[in-house]
């Protein structure tokens, strides 16, 4: 035998069922889920094959049977969705005269243990846990042989040096007199699960009430619900907007609302767009402006007049909206990295869309006639955020493309600014109405030259100014954050500069762009692998 084949196949063995590590099939469920499980976690999704078994010296007799059971799940996958009922009816004969057989290898190796050699214990051993797995979905299903095999493995178990972890499941075997009466396509009794249960509340009166260890698949679980729930009710009781009421007017199968956020969305625009259709979307809530005013200015001490003129429109508001902004300002002084900054503090998901080069209006959405057809980036964001305001930051939007033959950027932007528009924006992907309102948007650019005069009018212009020695220790510490990130360290292995460090960055940084500034960290950072390498 192999060890590299029973690693998997151990983690599924009966032990953990019994303590509760494992989730046993539930009532309704599929009552053979933990063998298909011990299958896969040894061998895959290969049929085993004897040639190769005995090749490498495996015992053929156990190979055969989990070639057996592969074929039967097989079969049973290829059957069930025409005749669950007959599909179960067969598997349970089948998984049953695998585990007689199994039983029977056990009983003759029982006879044979004097002269076993350990490489023969092994498979035994791996024989005893096959037993074990077979038993427990047998008994799931109404079988008394496979309930009486795992009482006789319990007996085992609580004699071992771990035996008390298994308190639970011995106590509410002891109790089980229920009887058995699952009929093949009527799901699982969770008999295991039920046990555990039972155990676990005779325990709680033997100890006048102290509550049972929780299995971690039940914790993640309840944890799971509870945040859900949470959420649920902060969408309920904090403001919301309705994005996209109906898609039963697109090509496809799902329904409005039909498919869960984050699940598989298929391949058509119906179920693509279904987890957002029909559900109220949550809006940011304005947050603590002093404590976000002070976060950035931190950041950049340089802007606090622009961080000022951004933040005071969103006073007295429900939720962040803030008015079409325009920052303008030499390269490298930050723009970019100040409106995502923005957005992050104020709770916005951020989306940066790079404007240099796009010479179509794609920006605003694509039909569904054309092969690359897709929604909106507004409304790609809304679904990637799951709610209604975000952030889109129109980075470097002077250097656009200005021809008119597959339409401009700058047009599209100006329709989806405009807010009475952005209500009820007719996408031509979805080739509906979305309500849009809640989307902040953010610009940057270098300078006014070039720039749309019409959007000079929509957008409020900010002017940022080069950075200077104010900003130094802000901006060196950020860019140092960022290249912990790139690199996955932590702040012990790649700490902040100290004084000496930033005497040393303020003597050569004389331009005051952010980009020479990150070129100076990345050589101090450099510098300090090459003493530490000298040390």
């Amino acid at each position: 035998m192999t060890s590299t084949l029973d690693e998997g196949a151990r983690a599924c063995a009966l032990e953990r069922y019994l303590s509760g590590d494992a989730e046993a099939p539930k009532r309704g469920g599929f009552p053979f889920a933990p063998a298909a499980l011990l299958v896969t976690a040894r061998y895959g999704r290969t049929v085993p094959s004897l040639r190769p078994a005995t090749a490498i010296g495996e015992d053929v007799r156990l190979v055969g049977v989990y070639r057996a059971l592969k074929i039967a799940f097989d079969a049973y996958a290829h059957d069930a969705p025409h005749d669950k009922r007959t599909a179960l009816q067969t598997l349970s004969v089948q998984v049953s005269t695998a585990f007689d057989y199994v039983r029977g290898c056990i009983v003759e190796g029982e006879f044979m243990a004097l002269d076993c050699t350990d490489e023969e214990q092994i498979v035994d051993g791996h024989f005893i846990l096959l037993a074990g797995v077979l038993a427990l979905c047998l008994w799931e299903c109404g079988h008394e042989q496979g309930r009486e095999y795992v009482r006789g493995r319990m007996r085992d178990l609580l004699a071992g040096a771990d035996g008390y972890i298994y308190a639970r499941a011995s106590l509410g075997l002891a109790e089980d007199t229920d009887s058995l009466t699952w009929r093949p396509g009527g799901g699982a009794l969770g008999s295991l699960q039920a046990a555990l249960a039972r155990g676990g509340r005779l325990l709680d009166d033997a100890s006048r009430g102290a509550p049972a260890p929780e299995p971690a698949w039940a914790a993640e679980a309840r944890g799971k619900a509870a945040a859900e729930k949470a959420a649920k009710k902060r969408l309920e009781s904090g403001p919301s907007l309705m994005v996209l009421a109906a898609i039963e007017h697109l090509p496809g199968l799902a329904k409005a609302g039909e498919a869960r956020p984050g699940g598989a969305t298929g391949s058509t625009p119906r179920a693509e767009w279904a987890p957002l259709a029909g559900r109220r979307l949550p809006l940011a809530r304005v947050p603590d402006l002093a404590a976000a005013q002070a976060d950035l200015v931190s950041e950049f001490p340089d802007d606090a007049a622009v961080i000022d003129a951004i933040l005071r429109p969103l006073a007295g508001r429900a939720y962040v909206a803030l008015p079409p902004t325009l920052l303008l300002g030499p390269p490298g002084t930050g723009k970019s990295r100040l409106a995502r900054r923005l957005g992050e503090v104020l709770g916005l998901a951020v989306t940066v869309y790079g404007c240099a080069g796009v010479a179509d209006s794609s920006f605003i959405g694509t039909s569904r006639q054309w092969s690359s057809g897709r929604a909106c980036v507004p409304l790609q964001a809304i679904r990637r955020a799951e709610a209604a305001s975000v952030l889109v930051v129109l980075d470097e939007i002077s250097r656009a493309g200005t021809r008119l033959d597959n339409g401009r950027l700058v047009d599209g932007v100006l329709a989806l600014t405009e807010r009475e528009t952005a209500k009820a924006y007719h996408d031509p992907y979805l080739e509906c109405a979305v309500d849009l309102s809640a989307v902040s948007y953010v610009a940057t650019a270098n300078s006014r030259a070039g720039l749309d005069p019409a959007l000079l009018s929509r957008f409020r212009v900010l002017e940022m100014g080069p950075r200077t020695a104010a900003s130094l220790p802000s901006l060196s510490r950020a860019i140092l954050a960022d290249l912990r990130g790139e690199r996955g360290l932590d702040a012990v292995w790649l700490p902040d500069p100290d004084p000496e460090e930033e005497a040393v960055l303020a003597a050569h940084w004389r331009d005051g762009s952010v980009r020479s500034l990150r070129h100076l960290v990345e050589g101090l950072v450099a510098a300090r692998d090459r003493l530490a390498v000298r040390q």
